[in-house]
């Protein structure tokens, strides 16, 4: 199953790129998140913080690095209960379009196992969306 959000920005896609690969602000929008990675095509990205009381570390690699356009990784998370191998992990992509001084962010999420997965992360993109929004308008 996939997981599909998009949302219209009042701000370039650098603004939104900007934020997207920023770990201070994405922290912000990632509930916490403290991220590490060199933002390199192959590299690792990690993802450790604390939810609900529940440490966590997910991590992934990065796919596509496209300033302006596109970023796209692998993710894994021991949230899922489901084993550190490849058939479990998801791929993230984000993709920015930029129009008339608005700019459009797409996220899809794919490699969902269930649909209870499937709405807990529809509804996890729509926060982040609109988060990231917030912090490009502002």
């Amino acid at each position: 199953m996939i997981s599909k959000s998009s949302i219209k920005i009042k701000a370039s896609a650098s603004r939104i790129w900007e934020i997207l690969v920023t770990p201070e602000i994405a922290k912000s929008y990632f509930f916490g998140a403290e991220i590490e990675t060199d933002w390199k095509v192959g590299s690792p990205i990690t993802f450790t913080g604390e939810y609900n009381g529940n440490k966590y570390q997910e991590k992934g690699t990065l796919l596509i690095v496209a300033p302006n356009t596109q970023l796209q990784y692998s993710h894994w998370s021991n949230f899922d209960g489901l084993p550190d191998e490849p058939e479990n992990y998801r791929t993230w992509t984000f993709d920015l379009e930029e129009m008339n001084g608005m700019s459009q962010l797409s996220i899809s999420e794919d490699n969902i196992p269930t649909e209870k997965q499937k709405n807990r992360s529809d509804e996890f993109w729509a926060e982040v969306l609109l988060k990231i929004k917030h912090l490009a308008e502002a």
